[in-house]
C-alpha cells in the first residue's frame, strides 16, 4: 500500500518500506505538472498568492500558415494567467513567450507567437487546466450561484463572468443524418371532403 506523507522540511513519498525525499525542483514539478511542456523557473510565496515565472522550453515550432519550421527569435512577450489553487491560496503565472519569424518570404504572416495548446490558449486569463474546471461549474451553476461556488473553491470569478463562461465553452461538431426518411407527407391539409394528394418532388 502507497502512502504520502508531507512534511514542512519537503516531501517524502512513501512506498511500502522506502522513503524517498523529493527535492524543491522535483515538488515543483510534481505540483505544477500540469503546465508541461512549460518550464517552471521560479515560485515565490507570496501570502495570499503564490506567484511563479514560466518560460517556453525553446527549439524551432511550425509557423501556423506556411507550417515551415523557425527558430529565429523576433521578440519576446509575458503573459499573466491564473492557474488552479495550490494549498487554498490563488496561483499566479507569468508565461514568458517568444515571437517567432517565419523564414518563408512568401508567407503573409511575417511574425508569430508561439501558441501552447493544451496549457495556454489565445486571449485567456487561466490556464486551461483551471478553465476546465470553471466551464464545470457554471455549466451546472451559472450566475451568483457558479461565482459564490469558484470563490468556495479558491477560483474567484464574477457573477457576469460566470455568464460569459458558457457562452464561450465550444460546441461538440454537428452530426449530421446519413440516411433520411420520409414515411407520409402532403401538401395540403387533410380534410373530411379532402383526402391528402401525395407529390414526386423531393422533401
Amino acid at each position: 500500500m502507497e502512502r504520502l506523507c508531507l512534511t514542512s522540511g519537503g516531501s517524502e513519498v512513501w512506498f511500502r518500506d522506502h522513503v524517498r525525499v523529493l527535492s524543491a525542483n522535483e515538488l515543483v514539478g510534481v505540483v505544477f505538472s500540469g503546465l508541461a511542456p512549460l518550464v517552471v523557473e521560479k515560485v515565490a510565496d507570496g501570502g495570499e498568492v503564490i506567484r511563479g515565472s514560466t518560460r517556453t522550453p525553446g527549439g524551432p515550432v511550425d509557423c501556423p500558415d506556411c507550417g515551415s519550421r523557425t527558430g529565429r527569435v523576433h521578440a519576446f512577450h509575458e503573459r499573466t494567467v491564473t492557474d488552479v489553487h495550490v494549498d487554498g491560496r490563488r496561483v499566479v503565472m507569468v508565461a514568458r513567450l517568444r515571437r517567432l519569424v517565419c523564414p518563408t518570404s512568401a508567407c503573409l504572416r511575417i511574425a508569430f507567437r508561439e501558441q501552447i495548446p493544451g496549457v495556454l490558449e489565445g486571449y485567456q486569463r487561466r490556464t486551461m487546466r483551471l478553465l476546465t474546471q470553471v466551464r464545470a461549474v457554471v455549466r451546472e451553476l451559472a450566475g451568483r450561484a457558479g461565482a459564490r461556488t469558484l470563490k468556495a473553491l479558491g477560483a474567484g470569478l464574477s457573477r457576469r463572468t460566470a455568464l460569459r463562461v458558457p457562452a464561450a465553452i465550444p460546441l461538440p461538431p454537428p452530426r449530421f443524418p446519413q440516411i433520411l426518411g420520409v414515411d407520409d407527407f402532403a401538401l395540403e391539409r387533410a380534410t373530411a371532403t379532402r383526402p391528402c394528394r401525395p407529390t414526386p418532388r423531393p422533401v
